[in-house]
């Protein structure tokens, strides 16, 4: 029980950390309000699901011994990114109600966040490292156990991208009045989505 409280707090703070997940789940929701946010986290949630099999089946060591698939993988999320980007940056001035009536900028939502995260092999990579120093039980096999440590994860990440989500949103409606507040809000968001692009490289 120890090793799954200590795997849970260190999982909260790596969610919580500043990285390129919580990042654009922060600006989706600033952007285009609580629900886009949340279709976002989905999409996160779901790649977590797709990683975490990886992990239980024993493919992240396979991933680990072909860095070419890494690659490759790195290279399609970065396009993938610069692409949002480049039409972030050619719809600087979109208003959020418009973007809140269209059903297809919503499931764009959830794909941007389900191909972010399969197109991010760095994930089962690092799932790989880190689970097995919170394995908890000598009686239970290592698929079990990183099937219960995936489920911990994918719990706490669901929560604090849902807290993000809603939080964001709701202090976005005091500065919504700003009349540049679309403006830089998309223009930073496109940013964002070029720096994920190079950190999908790295």
């Amino acid at each position: 029980m120890e090793a799954l409280l200590s795997f849970l707090l260190a999982s909260v703070l790596l969610t919580l950390a500043p990285g390129p997940d919580v990042l654009l789940v922060l600006s989706e929701s600033l952007v285009r309000g609580t629900k886009a946010g949340l279709l976002l986290a989905s999409g996160l949630v779901c790649g977590l699901v797709f990683h975490t099999l990886i992990i239980v089946l024993g493919w992240g060591q396979f991933l680990g011994a072909y860095p070419q698939i890494v690659q490759g993988a790195k290279i399609l999320g970065s396009i993938y990114f610069i692409y949002l980007s480049i039409q972030i940056f050619g719809n600087l001035n979109q208003k959020t109600f418009q973007l809140e009536r269209d059903s297809h900028e919503f499931n764009k939502n959830f794909k941007k966040g389900l191909i972010m995260n399969l197109l991010n092999p760095k994930v089962s990579l690092f799932f790989w490292l880190f689970f097995p120093g919170f394995l908890f039980s000598k009686e239970l096999s290592l698929g079990i156990q990183y099937a219960v440590l995936g489920i911990v994860f994918i719990s706490q990440a669901s929560i604090v991208f849902f807290v993000v989500s809603v939080a964001a949103s709701k202090i976005s409606s005091f500065i919504l009045s700003s009349s540049n507040y679309m403006y830089w809000t998309n223009f930073g968001q496109g940013v964002l989505l070029i720096c994920i692009a190079f950190y999908f490289l790295i």
